[in-house]
């Protein structure tokens, strides 16, 4: 069976795609599959393998080499079809090796046979490598925006979200129940067209994989609405904090001084790193630039032609050691200005006391001298308000109209445009529109629980004591209860037995926090056995999801 690894199972794709053609090739990519391939390999990786160049499907006048073979690794999407089929009518390389990243239909096959005048296409096939693989267990479809959509816009949303999810099922070899969130249309209608494509005549003997001894694998399908919280929290373990406050997409970072690559496969100090919080990040990096360091004084002390062999020997190593250990230090450098400059600190911990505790004077009285002061941005001003709008939406002393004012006086953000995304985010996901019960708020058998875990987790960092929402969903699927009502399966029972495989999918969005979690169930006991994947629609930073916020506001606006 298959292992739950996303990349592996794209790594593999790809290993046998470039393996089946031998010699000499050009890889063919449109702008998704050159991403999926680069979070898998790196550049050198496929040079290595007999390919001689990387070329974009859509870029003008590429060079005609009839000596090359070409693979083709495209999405199945209509702009793909007419591009190639442009160019089989006047072929530029030898032979044309088709790989699409998902399920043909009919009628695309039939258009590239009629374009195939020259009979170059050799083989066409489908890898179910139809999305963007984080880390070993998490994946994104890098779908920027969920929200405001025009119908067709909506309707190929939902088709990219599906065609994702088939591929995450046929890739991963599991045939899962599917539960889903039932207040979100959005997760519904995704449940719906993904079991319709399952069970379709043509595309259901894909799905046949069997089901092994062990509970029924489940995909969970939940809403990003459900817990608006956790997206708008400042992060503190390494690569969380990195897409906060730089943003990471396919593993590059856009830095002050230029674009890096940030990936766990190809940079162990980084894999090790990964949930490093920043205490610890910070002492890793000292010692891994004192490593380099003594490296390079040992470099300088050449006296014998011996010494001069081994130097030019270990060089290669020496600079990859000392470029790798600059690359962290820079990085670092470049967060802890962030943190300084933007005030993270107290910002912080008034955001967790917002997001964990219940103790509305204390929260007004922690926030009243952040949302006054001049020194502390317009963005964290807005996600303090934002939390606070969420957190004490119904309480009988809501002071919300007050703060505002406050952050109005000390900052330059716009009333009409701040008093329109407040009532945004209460729409999107204020109690009407979550399930759950995102404070643990509404039995006193969970306040009293919570409270117990508050209990627990004292001893945790003050900064990073926020949960979100999934661990509670994880917590309740393992144990065989969550709720049917809210969560229902969308054909097939209910299996009350703990599932050994569980891929959880997040319309709107998933977080890098959410990843941590799933790092964290992996060392408890209930867990044991279970292996978790989790997805969304892309992986959201605050500055992400106001950007969603702000843009379902001027849609409302305006209608």
């Amino acid at each position: 069976l298959v292992h739950m690894d996303v990349i592996v199972a794209i790594q593999r794709y790809i290993q046998l795609m470039i393996e089946s053609v031998k010699g000499m090739k050009v890889l063919i990519l449109d702008h998704e599959t050159m991403g999926i391939v680069s979070s898998v390999f790196s550049q050198n990786e496929i040079l290595q393998q007999e390919v001689y160049l990387f070329e974009l499907i859509d870029t003008p006048n590429r060079e005609v080499m009839t000596h090359l073979k070409s693979i083709c690794f495209l999405r199945p999407t209509q702009e793909n079809l007419f591009l190639l089929s442009d160019e089989l009518k006047k072929p530029k390389y030898e032979q044309y090796h088709l790989f699409y990243t998902n399920v043909l239909k009919a009628d695309y096959l039939e258009e590239l046979a009629h374009a195939d005048e020259h009979e170059v296409v050799t083989q066409v096939q489908e890898y179910y490598a139809d999305y963007f693989p984080i880390h070993n267990n998490v994946f994104s479809f890098n779908i920027d925006t969920s929200v405001a959509l025009s119908p067709t816009a909506y309707q190929n949303t939902l088709d990219r979200t599906c065609d994702g999810l088939s591929a995450i099922l046929l890739s991963l070899k599991r045939k899962p129940l599917i539960r889903y969130e039932k207040s979100s249309t959005d997760a519904t209608k995704i449940a719906q067209e993904l079991v319709r494509r399952m069970n379709a005549k043509e595309e259901r003997s894909l799905f046949d994989f069997g089901r092994k001894a062990g509970g029924v694998p489940v995909l969970l399908i939940i809403d990003r609405r459900s817990d608006p919280i956790t997206p708008l929290l400042t992060q503190w373990t390494y690569q969380a904090m990195v897409h906060e406050l730089m943003g990471i997409r396919n593993n590059r970072v856009n830095t002050g001084s230029g674009e890096i690559v940030l990936s766990a496969l190809q940079d162990d100090f980084f894999k090790a790193n990964l949930f490093a919080n920043y205490g610890d990040l910070g002492e890793n990096v000292k010692r891994k630039a004192m490593e380099a360091f003594e490296q390079g004084k040992r470099n300088q002390n050449i006296q014998s032609i011996e010494d001069m062999k081994n130097f030019l020997q270990n060089y290669p190593e020496f600079q990859k050691l000392s470029s790798n250990a600059s690359k962290h230090v820079n990085m670092l450098t470049d967060l802890s200005s962030i943190v300084s400059s933007r005030h993270l600190y107290p910002v912080s911990e008034a955001e967790q006391e917002l997001a964990v505790n219940s103790d509305h004077s204390f929260a007004v009285k922690t926030l009243t001298p952040l949302l006054s002061s001049p020194k502390v941005g317009d963005a964290e001003k807005l996600r303090l308000l934002l939390l606070y709008a969420v957190r004490y939406e119904n309480h009988s002393a809501n002071q919300l109209g007050s703060l505002m004012n406050m952050v109005l006086n000390s900052s330059s953000l716009d009333k009409q445009e701040t008093v329109g995304l407040i009532k945004t985010m209460l729409l999107y996901g204020g109690e009407g529109s979550r399930s759950g019960d995102l404070f643990g708020n509404k039995n006193w058998f969970a306040k009293a629980k919570s409270s117990i875990k508050r209990g627990l987790k004292e001893a945790t960092n003050v900064y990073t004591q926020h949960k979100p929402m999934l661990a509670e969903h994880l917590n309740e699927l393992v144990r065989g209860k969550l709720s049917e009502v809210e969560y229902p399966a969308i054909e097939g029972k209910i299996d009350r037995n703990k599932p050994s495989d569980i891929i959880v999918f997040i319309a709107g969005g998933a977080t890098y926090e959410e990843s941590v979690t799933l790092r964290e169930a992996k060392d408890l006991p209930e867990f044991a056995n279970v292996r978790i994947v989790l997805g969304g629609s892309s992986v959201l930073n605050s500055s992400a999801f106001l950007k969603e916020l702000a843009r379902l506001r001027d849609s409302n606006m305006r209608n």
